[in-house]
């Protein structure tokens, strides 16, 4: 299991709840990310590691996970 799908299940939280939480923290930025049901595609890739995590999601997540970017993942 990798770590990214560690740190949210550690958490108790299904995809769903790791969206919303990274649309919250978007909103802030002035960002607007993809649809849920996209977004929702996008974590299952990046938790089974089939497609790199972009820059900007890493330091995302590192946001949502109250950790460094680095630690989640990093950039690529």
């Amino acid at each position: 299991m990798s770590e990214l799908r560690l740190r949210r299940l550690s958490r108790g939280w299904d995809p769903v709840q790791l969206i919303g939480r990274m649309k919250i923290l978007a909103a802030r930025d002035g960002a607007t990310l993809p649809a849920a049901y996209l977004l929702a595609r996008l974590v299952f890739l990046w938790e089974n590691q089939r497609a790199p995590l972009p820059a900007y999601y890493a330091g995302l997540l590192g946001r949502v996970y109250a950790e460094c970017p680095a630690l989640v993942g990093g950039a690529r």
